[in-house]
């Protein structure tokens, strides 16, 4: 019996959600790019820390969701027709920011992309192949994609900046992963601030505000 896989090209509705700026003027934008197993609303109030004053939050939901210890969590992606995952992701990421900037004056906000644990992979590969600029890509609690396009994120880190975030207890990624990461993009002339903290698998707070938010 002879099997044939093919692949249609389908519309699929795409869940995110945006707490706006309170003031007229949005001084910033943060996309932030989930972990695995978690929804993106939910993510969103970890973030509560950052004025709301002139920040506006842009939280994307992966495509695909789960039960994941009786809750439901969100995915974006899996090793299985991987290729065609990571281009929808990067089409609904394109087709969102587009829609972010038709829809609110953020023609001179600073954009920071922020990727947490799986969403680490979804975020490098979304700054180098998608189409929209970010002034600062933030990385937490992930190893680093080896098949990343080096050149082009050498050539797209020349006018931005890219932070490499760890905790060193982290219990899901090993601090011996984190510094394999680290000397990959050392090894292709990465330019990155690496950056460690004493804790575990999380978004550290504290760094992003002595970062971003002085």
């Amino acid at each position: 019996m002879k099997i044939i896989s093919e692949s249609i090209k389908i519309e699929k509705t795409a869940k995110y959600y945006v707490r706006p700026a309170e003031s007229g003027h949005i001084g910033t934008v943060w996309f932030l790019l989930h972990g695995y197993a978690q929804l993106a609303g939910e993510f969103l109030t970890e973030f509560d820390f950052i004025n709301s004053n002139d920040q506006m939050l842009v939280a994307p939901e992966g495509l695909s969701r789960f039960y994941f210890k009786n809750k439901i969590g969100a995915s974006w992606m899996t090793k299985e027709d991987r290729e065609n995952e990571i281009s929808d992701y990067i089409n609904y990421l394109n087709i969102l920011t587009d829609r972010i900037k038709s829809e609110y004056d953020i023609s001179k906000s600073e954009f920071n992309l922020l990727g947490f644990s799986q969403g680490v992979h979804t975020a490098v590969r979304y700054f180098i192949n998608g189409n929209h600029f970010f002034d600062n890509l933030l990385l937490c609690s992930s190893d680093f994609p080896k098949d990343a396009d080096f050149p082009l994120l050498r050539e797209k880190l020349s006018e931005s900046k890219m932070f490499y975030i760890h905790g060193t207890s982290d219990p899901v990624i090993s601090e011996s992963t984190y510094n394999v990461s680290a000397e990959l993009l050392n090894k292709n002339n990465i330019n990155f601030s690496r950056i460690k903290f004493e804790g575990g698998h999380m978004v550290n707070k504290d760094i992003l505000s002595e970062l971003f938010l002085k």
